[in-house]
């Protein structure tokens, strides 16, 4: 079947000495992988650096039936991950994004508000109003309302026990180790009345962030064990601090 759809790089591996397989998740069609013949190859039209992380395309594709890998008819960059790029720290947030978006996001069917939730935050991601200290942080809750597991967050006062089990916080401290107190929670229940626009009047000190950071990982581990560490996230960190 030939369709047009816009589709959002998340990875691309090395097929043989010309050719790759890019990951895609697609408007119309979900996460699906690509063949992409003769990539490395001078003579290619199509260039390696459209495939750059969470790169926005505009694409015809072809896709087969029972296969698991399509093909690629035309495409064009509606806009390039080389739009974060000439800051360190947007690109080491992006790149953590990405390896994210990779590691939970595995569904090979439409899902139109989940491709409109990445690409809007990308574009908040490129703003350069915005800052990005606790940009990551914001993404990962707002992603869990797509991944199933959105917690049922509440106004509470700061030093309140945040049950990651339950999705919910707690005047008490749970009887098991995945909960979030402290200040930590103080900054989740603040994020959670947030879009990014409003990270802006939003502050944070390094070793709460990084807390909050180790904790929101572990929640999503808990919903998603195979999700596995993130290479990025001391990267991350570090280019951050």
């Amino acid at each position: 079947m030939i369709q047009a759809t816009r589709g959002i790089v998340f990875h691309t591996t090395r097929y043989s000495d010309t050719s790759a397989i890019v990951k895609i998740f697609t408007e119309e069609s979900g996460l699906l992988s690509f063949l992409v013949k003769g990539l490395y190859s001078r003579k290619s039209k199509i260039r390696s650096a459209m495939f750059g992380h969470l790169s926005m395309l505009d694409l015809i594709i072809e896709t087969r039936e029972h296969k698991s890998l399509h093909y690629i008819r035309e495409i064009s960059v509606s806009r390039s991950s080389t739009d974060v790029q000439d800051s360190i720290s947007r690109s080491a947030v992006l790149l953590y994004i990405n390896e994210l978006l990779y590691k939970c996001v595995k569904e090979e069917e439409s899902n139109r508000p989940l491709f409109e939730f990445i690409s809007s935050a990308l574009q908040f991601l490129s703003n350069r109003e915005i800052p990005v200290q606790a940009f990551h942080l914001l993404f990962m809750l707002r992603l869990t309302r797509f991944l199933g597991f959105y917690p049922r967050l509440a106004k509470t006062d700061a030093g309140s026990y945040f049950d990651m089990e339950e999705g919910l916080f707690l005047d008490s401290e749970p009887l098991h180790r995945y909960f979030i107190s402290g200040e930590p929670a103080a900054a989740l229940e603040q994020l959670q009345l947030m879009d990014y626009p409003d990270l802006k009047d939003f502050q944070i000190n390094r070793k709460v962030r990084d807390e909050l950071l180790d904790r929101l990982l572990d929640y999503y581990r808990l919903h998603l064990p195979e999700m596995g560490e993130l290479k990025s996230l001391k990267v991350l960190q570090e280019l951050l601090a």
